[in-house]
């Protein structure tokens, strides 16, 4: 299997909680793991792919160390169209992206249950760029724009698919893609704007996403991972949630990946488990993903 022909830098931009080291109720702009088996550092060849990432966590949230009676269950699937025109700039070549999310919420919080489908916050990615380094070494970088388009009410109580607030990311990604291994890392940075109904602005977040997936009999298999970290401090310059502020996240997860293509279609699954979770919610995950190109 040639990993760099379908293999997508995509992210799959949706999640869901009640609580997170960032503004109460709202997901995080990213979910970690979202790159995980993915060949982050190429870009594909010249065309149009369509790309569904769903991803399936089953959490409990975190108060600093300590776990809290709140559980959280989310179904989210991205639906992601990705350009590639075959033009090249700074000598990489160009991609562009758009993602969709699709969010459903289903929480239990202190005995009382609820859920939420809605649409989650559109993501618009105009700028990346990969260049081969080396034989087999991409490497690849750009920005993306996350618009308040999902389901937010400062309620007590509420369940939310959207932030309410902007968000600007940049990335950078690296991948080893010879021998038939995928050796990635994806590092992704994030800067929240203000959420004008009450006035928080959730704190910068980092997560890095890594894969070392080895190509056995047709198919790759390999460990996949994650580390989330908030980077600054929470700011409320309002009197919602008692003009307090959440403590900053943490969360690092290991797991397994397989990848395989079925005709011009690549499956990926990938199983991951939290193993440190602060001030977030963290538990177990379940992704599948598609990925293929559309004639045109």
């Amino acid at each position: 299997m040639n990993v760099r022909i379908l293999g997508l830098a995509v992210t799959l931009t949706v999640a869901g909680s009640a609580a997170y080291g960032r503004e109460p109720g709202t997901p995080t702009a990213m979910p970690p793991g979202g790159t995980v088996g993915v060949p982050v550092g190429a870009n594909p060849p010249p065309g149009l792919y369509y790309s569904m990432r769903t991803d399936f966590t089953f959490a409990d949230v975190y108060n600093g160390d300590s776990k809290v009676p709140i559980e959280v269950n989310v179904k989210a699937s991205a639906q992601q169209f990705h350009w590639v025109p075959g033009d090249t700039v700074l000598g990489g070549t160009y991609r562009a992206m758009l993602s969709v999310p699709l969010v459903e919420v289903n929480q239990r919080a202190f005995g009382i249950e609820g859920s939420e489908f809605d649409i989650g916050d559109i993501v618009v990615s105009p700028l990346n760029l990969s260049w081969m380094i080396a034989p087999g070494v991409f490497v690849q970088t750009g920005v993306g724009f996350t618009f308040p388009t999902g389901k937010f009410s400062a309620t007590p109580g509420s369940i939310n698919t959207g932030s309410n607030a902007f968000t600007t990311s940049a990335d950078i990604g690296l991948s080893y893609l010879a021998n038939g291994w995928n050796l990635s890392a994806h590092a992704n940075y994030f800067v929240h704007a203000e959420n004008p109904d009450t006035d928080y602005r959730s704190g910068d977040e980092f997560i890095l996403n890594w894969t070392a997936m080895k190509e056995v009999n047709g198919f790759s298999i390999g460990p996949v991972g994650y580390f989330r970290q908030q980077v600054t401090d929470d700011r409320n310059n309002g009197r919602f949630y008692g003009g307090t502020t959440n403590g900053k996240g943490k969360e690092f997860g290991i797991g397994i990946g397989f990848t395989k293509k079925l005709g011009p279609v690549e499956v990926n699954l990938d199983y991951l488990h939290d193993f440190e979770v602060k001030n977030t919610a963290g538990g177990d995950r379940f992704l599948v993903n598609l990925t293929m190109p559309i004639p045109f």
